[in-house]
C-alpha cells in the first residue's frame, strides 16, 4: 500500500480500496488459538464457516476456509474445541465483513494430539495399511534417490556426510518438517518426487516433540506415503510416539546416518563380493598360467612357424592385388581413350546436323519470305476489308455508299464506293 502522503492524494473506487486493503492484509498471517463454535457447512460446496472463541474474554472472529484445506489439516472440528489457526484477515466485497481466511487447523496440547494420534493409527491399521505384506522391497543398489528434508538444520548435512561415493544420483527437495506449511510442503515434495522415477525415497527430519510431529502424523501425508511408487525409507526420531509415517513406510531407521548406511549396505556387499570374485579370478587365472607355463615355454616355435606361413600368404596376395592394380590401371586407360575418342565423335555429328538444320531453316525463311503479305503488298498488291474486317474479295459483297479500308503497303485508305 502507498503511504499515508500519497493516499490522500489519490482516490480510490471502493472495490479498488478493498483489493487493496486485501492485499496487505495478507501479509499479517498469523497463528491463532481459540474455542470453535458456529460451525456451518454447506453441502455441495467448497468453502465452510466457523468462529472462534477467545475464552478469556469473549472475543469473536468469523472463520472461511476452502474445505480442501480443511481435508487437509485432517482435524475433525467440533463445538468447544481448542485449536491453533493458521490464517489472514480478509474483507468480503459484497458486505464488507472481515473475515478470517484459514489455511491450517492444528490441536492444541499434547492431550489432544495423543488422542487424535491414536484415532487415525487404529483406522489406518484396520485399513491394513501398516501390514508386512503390502511393504515394497528395498532395491538391493539403489542409485536415484529422492530425498524430502528441511535444507536447513544438521538432518541433510548428517545424511550428505555419511552416504557413500557410489555414484548416487540424489534429487533433493526442500520441505518445512513442522509447523505453519509444513503439511502443504510434504505433500508437494511427494507429488514432484513421483514423477521423477526414483529408486528409493527417504524421508527425513530430526526429533522434537509429539506436537512438532504434526505433519507426519496427518493423514494426507500418510496415506500419500503409502501411495507412493518407488520403496519409502523413513529417518524420523522419537522417543515416545513414532510419528504414523513411519508404520506406513517400506523401511523406518532411527537417524539420517543410519539412513545412509541402509543405503550405502547393499553397495559395500556388492563391493565385498567384487573383491572377492577378483581375489577368486586371480587365483583362477595363477594357476592357469602355472599350469601353462611349460606350453608357453615350447610356443615359440609354433608361433614362428604360423607366422611364417602367414607372411607367406601375405606376400602372394600383395603380389596378386599388386598385378590385379596393373590391369585395372591398364582399363581405366583404354576406358579414358574410348570416351575422348567418343567426345570427339559426338562433337562432330553434333556440329555436322546444326549445319544440315541450319540449311533447312534458311530454306524455310526463303519461303517465308515469299509468301509474306507485306512482300506482295509491296509490289503494288493491295487488301481490302469492309468495316466488320471482312476481306471483300468480290464486288458483290460491296453496295454503293459503303465505306471500305485499302491496305497498301506503307499505310491505309479509307473510300467509299459510289
Amino acid at each position: 500500500m502507498q503511504d499515508s502522503s500519497m493516499s490522500l492524494d489519490i482516490v480510490f473506487s471502493v472495490s479498488e480500496y478493498l483489493d487493496s486493503l486485501n492485499r496487505s492484509l495478507k501479509q499479517v498471517r498469523a497463528r491463532i488459538v481459540g474455542e470453535v463454535l458456529g460451525i456451518q457447512e454447506y453441502p455441495g460446496r467448497s468453502y465452510m464457516y466457523f468462529s472462534i472463541k477467545d475464552p478469556k474474554d469473549g472475543s469473536t472472529a468469523k472463520c472461511f476456509m476452502w474445505k480442501q484445506d480443511y481435508k487437509n489439516s485432517r482435524v475433525n472440528i467440533e463445538e468447544g474445541m481448542e485449536v491453533v489457526l493458521t490464517a489472514y484477515p480478509n474483507v468480503y466485497k459484497p458486505n464488507g465483513g472481515m473475515t478470517l481466511q484459514v489455511e491450517e487447523i492444528e490441536l492444541v496440547g499434547e492431550g489432544a494430539l495423543k488422542i487424535a494420534y491414536e484415532k487415525l493409527k487404529t483406522q489406518l491399521e484396520k485399513e491394513g495399511l501398516f501390514d508386512e505384506v503390502n511393504k515394497k522391497a528395498l532395491p538391493a543398489l539403489p542409485h536415484r534417490i529422492g530425498v524430502i528434508t528441511s535444507k536447513s538444520g544438521a538432518v541433510i548435512s548428517d545424511f550428505l556426510s555419511n552416504i557413500g561415493k557410489y555414484g548416487f544420483e540424489i534429487i533433493f527437495v526442500d520441505s518445512k518438517v513442522e509447523g505453519e506449511g509444513a503439511v502443504k510442503d510434504l505433500l508437494s515434495a511427494l507429488r514432484t518426487l513421483y514423477i521423477q522415477k526414483v529408486d528409493i525415497l527417504v524421508l527425513m527430519r530430526g526429533g522434537g516433540s509429539l506436537e512438532s510431529f504434526q505433519a507426519f502424523n496427518n493423514e494426507s501425508v500418510v496415506r500419500a506415503v503409502s501411495k507412493f511408487n518407488a520403496p519409502v525409507i523413513t529417518g524420523i526420531g522419537h522417543d515416545k510416539d513414532a510419528p504414523l509415517v513411519s508404520f506406513v513406510s517400506d523401511k523406518n531407521v532411527s537417524t539420517p546416518t543410519a539412513v545412509a548406511n541402509l543405503l550405502n549396505a547393499g553397495w559395500k556387499e556388492a563391493e565385498h563380493e567384487v573383491e572377492l570374485a577378483e581375489q577368486k579370478i586371480v587365483g583362477r587365472f595363477e594357476k592357469v598360467l602355472h599350469e601353462q607355463n611349460f606350453l608357453l615355454s615350447n610356443a615359440e616355435r609354433i608361433i614362428e612357424q604360423r607366422f611364417r606361413i602367414v607372411f607367406e600368404t601375405f606376400r602372394m596376395y600383395q603380389e596378386s592385388l599388386s598385378r590385379s592394380f596393373d590391369r585395372i590401371g591398364i582399363a581405366i586407360e583404354r576406358m579414358k581413350d574410348s570416351i575422348v575418342e567418343s567426345e570427339r565423335r559426338i562433337l562432330r555429328e553434333f556440329t555436322e546436323g546444326l549445319e544440315k538444320k541450319k540449311d533447312v531453316l534458311g530454306q524455310f525463311e526463303k519461303l517465308l519470305t515469299g509468301l509474306n503479305p507485306e512482300r506482295q503488298l509491296r509490289l503494288g498488291w493491295s487488301i481490302t476489308k469492309n468495316k466488320a474486317g471482312v476481306v471483300v474479295r468480290s464486288v458483290s459483297q460491296v453496295k454503293s455508299g459503303e465505306e471500305l479500308e485499302v491496305s497498301l503497303a506503307d499505310g491505309s485508305l479509307n473510300v467509299k464506293i459510289k
